[in-house]
């Protein structure tokens, strides 16, 4: 007994011989009461250590890392025993189901989002964006963003980490990410005649071999993508070798995606983080399709969470011995702060809700990387590209052959998208780079928020905005992507928004949806970014390499367009506020900068609660967020472990 314990304190070897006795009795009394494996519950048990609201990237990792048993295979008693009197137990509660395996899900070329979708999001009218009302899409399933996105692995770059770490965060620059990306991930080399033909390079020294996430590189790539790289080329965007080494962002280069390599399948957080260790831990628990609506307090110590379904009925409890952690996304955990009594006093006055924390910043400082469509025709596109599979049912059945055959196949790629993507900074964008930042440097930043913002946030959106307008100016702040996925539209990712939104209740119905208001390109700087980005695409496909394929910019864009001030009009008709990139909306920054949580991740005013998703992040970085949502789970892990000393991090 006291080798399988792994050298902890010997006063427990006492407290197990004794536990073994009223633990065999309670076993044999009812043999579902400790189960050997992670377990799928219909109703949680009354007390956990650590309860998880939100079963997203964040959600997961924390509790796989949390419920890891150091010690090693135990004997069968043992395990039972160490289960209930050492080792932590996890509850996670996820609003959404099980995803079910669908082909939707799991196979890349029959991407399907939509199958787990938040239900009834909507936006305000986006004032900057002709009054229009948008969808607000996050998921709503275990796994979160994971097992719906559009499998895109990058990282941020150093310049976007040590900004974080100058808003007051020490131990978030690159240095200390990098040992946890590196231990998140399980990366899968290319072919070699693949990575060739396909312009795949990377740094092997930043990329990690043994961590739970697999990813590698689609298997197949379309004829059309060969020639956007050579025109990007042209049109002055160098290749780089590798887009997650830090260093170096700004340029062309091929994807990584979220993929299985043998199955080529989708590697989301379900997969990599729950399915991976369900039957070896009897000490993690997720309970799907429930929704927590509140976290409770005993004057200012969190102590436990309500809950219900997700379709409605009644009200549960579940009470946890050391801490809760919202991991609800951006969207939801403002709304269970402030459901909770956190938040700005003046909005929890108005719903009647008792004040715990008075925070104006929580459900502030949303941000999102917009998007916007640009339609053509062409007269000699290649054949195939990645509409084919949609138009041309020989080709279809062709490819999920070889793909079901576990051979190279245009299914291991996202539906609709191609395999190479530009990132730009504003110097790569345009000559005019130090004219733009220049314009909004001189405007007074309270003038594109709303009237009322709280003080605090208000230096906090300044600090964050003199920051932003640094990497403006710098050649490895990527503000922008260009993406052509070889069939009939061009794809701008804007990165780096200027303009702030808001996420705050707008009932005390926890199953209510919160009022979402992006607030997108409310500050016109966003929209000459968008106009420079705009006509950087313009010159790519002016390109002789895609000129060739005789593209035509069509309606409501087209070459009549000429003026900023024509394309910005468009734009403001065109543009999609959000690529489900929601973050920050319960800051990590100091408090008398509008912050919620301290660079540990703990909410403000209050003792054991924890915010883990991408609602701590305080400004967006230049790439999707998955890779740094992964290793910021590790980090946040291996914190509280040096906590609490679990997992011998005494």
């Amino acid at each position: 007994m006291q080798q399988a314990l792994g050298g902890r304190s010997s006063w427990l070897s006492g407290a197990l011989l004794l536990a073994v006795v009223v633990l065999l009795d309670l076993v044999a009394a009812e043999p579902k009461l400790v189960p050997h494996h992670a377990t799928i519950v219909s109703r949680a048990s009354s007390n956990y250590t650590f309860v998880i609201a939100g079963g997203g990237i964040a959600g997961l990792t924390l509790a796989d890392r949390l419920t890891e048993d150091p010690s090693g295979e135990h004997c069968k008693i043992e395990h039972l025993v160490l289960t209930y009197l050492y080792l932590v137990t996890v509850l996670v509660i996820e609003a959404g189901p099980f995803d079910q395996g669908q082909d939707g899900i799991l196979v890349p070329g029959a991407f399907a989002p939509y199958l787990y979708f938040w239900p009834n999001l909507v936006t305000a009218p986006q004032v900057g964006l002709d009054n229009r009302v948008f969808p607000a899409v996050c998921a709503q399933v275990v796994g979160g963003g994971s097992t719906i996105n559009a499998m895109v692995y990058l990282r941020g770059t150093i310049v976007d980490y040590s900004q974080w770490e100058a808003l007051g965060n020490p131990g978030w620059g690159w240095a200390d990410l990098l040992p946890y990306f590196l231990k998140s991930e399980n990366y899968t080399r290319p072919a070699a005649s693949l990575a060739r033909e396909a312009n795949i390079s990377w740094d092997e020294t930043t990329r990690g071999h043994s961590g739970p996430v697999k990813y590698s590189y689609p298997n197949y790539f379309y004829p059309g993508s060969a020639n956007w790289w050579n025109a990007a080329k042209s049109a002055g965007l160098p290749p780089i070798q590798d887009p997650n080494n830090g260093r170096e962002k700004q340029g062309i280069f091929a994807m990584p995606s979220l993929l299985d390599a043998p199955s080529m399948t989708r590697s989301s957080a379900r997969r990599n983080h729950f399915d991976r260790v369900a039957g070896s831990r009897p000490n993690y628990h997720i309970l799907a399709s429930n929704t927590v609506s509140k976290v409770l307090f005993r004057g200012k110590q969190a102590v436990g969470v309500n809950y219900l379904a997700t379709g409605g009925g009644e009200v549960s409890s579940v009470y946890a011995t050391k801490e809760i952690i919202l991991a609800a996304g951006a969207l939801h955990t403002p709304q269970i702060l402030q459901l909770s009594g956190i938040g700005p006093k003046k909005l929890l006055k108005k719903f009647k809700i008792t004040v715990i924390s008075d925070l104006p910043g929580v459900g502030q400082n949303l941000q999102d990387q917009s998007t916007l469509t640009i339609p053509y025709t062409f007269t000699a596109n290649l054949f195939p590209n990645s509409n084919s599979i949609v138009t041309n049912a020989t080709y279809n059945a062709e490819q999920r052959a070889l793909y079901d055959a576990q051979n190279p196949s245009a299914y291991s790629i996202i539906s609709t998208i191609s395999t190479n993507i530009a990132s730009l900074s504003l110097q790569d964008t345009t000559t005019d780079y130090k004219k733009t930042t220049a314009k909004a440097r001189a405007q007074d930043p309270a003038r594109y928020l709303p009237k009322d913002i709280d003080r605090t946030v208000l230096e906090g959106y300044k600090a964050q905005r003199r920051m932003t307008l640094k990497q403006f100016e710098h050649a490895g702040a990527g503000i922008g992507n260009l993406h052509w996925g070889t069939a009939n539209n061009a794809l701008i990712y804007h990165l780096k928004p200027l303009s702030r939104g808001y996420v705050a209740i707008n009932s005390t119905d926890p199953l209510a949806a919160p009022l979402i208001d992006f607030r997108s390109a409310t500050d016109p700087t966003d929209i000459a970014l968008y106009v420079a980005l705009f006509r950087k695409n313009r010159q790519i496909f002016s390109q002789p390499s895609m000129q060739v394929l005789g593209p035509t910019e069509i309606s409501p864009f087209g070459e009549q367009l000429q003026t900023d001030e024509q394309i910005a009009n468009v734009m403001r008709q065109t543009i999609n506020p959000s690529n489900s990139h929601q973050c920050c909306t319960a800051a990590m920054l100091p408090r008398k900068l509008g912050g919620v949580v301290s660079n540990d991740h703990k909410v403000y005013g209050v003792r054991g609660l924890r915010v883990a998703d991408i609602s701590f992040w305080p400004m967006e970085i230049s790439a999707a967020p998955t890779a740094t949502m992964y290793a910021a789970g590790e980090k946040l892990a291996d914190s509280i472990k040096d906590e609490y000393c679990l997992d011998g991090h005494c």
